[in-house]
């Protein structure tokens, strides 16, 4: 992945959940995939992403991904599972699992029981310390440590450009700013980031100004992650499939079957 970085066009993630998902990317000719953690909590326990997958959970399916894919692996780690000591535990675990690229956020790692979507955030010497563990932890020099601040949506663009630039300083190899919505808001944040780390943009949300990954490269973004597209398409398709088997039983399912879409590929 930091070899791919070094070009000038903008590296195109989709989020995947499972080696199936990833799998298809790769063949897709996607050049790496970005294993969301809003999908692997949707996937995998049909519940919205606030915290209840472990980090060994994360680990195991990285693992059976990167078992199954050629291409570079960026693993959403959440809040890196607990303090600076679990961080570190946490990005030993992801890299032995085959992750090119770990991402840790700077939320609280227990939210509000009566608000858990909510983005309460941890000090940012706090999260110095953890990108600082993650960096100590990792044994592979060219796995990278991209730090997500979600400081934007608590604390306004100032102190989110302050964290990032600390974040940088402490090791961070990437910098992923969530809540950027304007263009406006995304060229400030490149011009004061001064080409001091790639950065990423979640392309999430299409009442944002940026939709598209040429328009955040045009900007100055260096990657641009996908987080939902391959769930949303495969949770419309299910829809549509057990609707039409519920109707009409008497198809055994319809709809195309595997060989259909390369079973001869699987074995190889």
């Amino acid at each position: 992945m930091r070899t791919r970085l070094q070009q000038r066009e903008i590296l195109v993630a989709p989020g995947v959940y499972d080696a199936f998902s990833a799998y298809r990317a790769e063949v897709a000719g996607f050049e790496a995939i970005f294993v969301s953690g809003s999908a692997l909590a949707a996937a995998h326990l049909a519940r919205p992403d606030i915290g209840l997958l472990s980090a060994s959970e994360t680990a195991d399916i990285a693992a059976r991904i990167a078992d199954r894919i050629g291409i570079p692996m960026l693993v959403d780690a959440d809040q890196g599972f607990g303090n600076a000591f679990a961080v570190a535990r946490t990005v030993r675990m992801l890299e032995r699992a085959g992750a090119s690229a770990i991402q840790i956020e700077d939320q609280q790692e227990v939210k509000p029981a009566d608000d858990p979507l909510s983005r309460p955030l941890i000090s940012q010497d706090a999260m110095v310390g953890k990108i600082k563990a993650a960096r100590d932890a990792l044994t592979d020099a060219d796995v990278m440590i991209s730090a997500r601040s979600d400081a934007m949506a608590t604390e306004g663009f100032e102190r989110a450009l302050e964290r990032a630039h600390a974040y940088v300083e402490a090791g961070a190899d990437m910098i992923f700013a969530e809540s950027l919505t304007t263009r406006a808001q995304m060229a400030e944040f490149v011009r004061q980031m001064d080409g001091k780390a790639p950065l990423l943009h979640n392309l999430l949300r299409d009442t944002d100004e940026v939709t598209d990954a040429h328009m955040a490269q045009q900007i100055g973004y260096s990657v641009a992650l996908f987080p939902g597209t391959a769930l949303g398409a495969v949770g419309a398709a299910l829809d549509r499939a057990f609707a039409d088997l519920k109707s009409a039983p008497e198809l055994r399912g319809g709809g195309p079957k595997i060989d259909r879409i390369g079973a001869d590929a699987y074995l190889k």
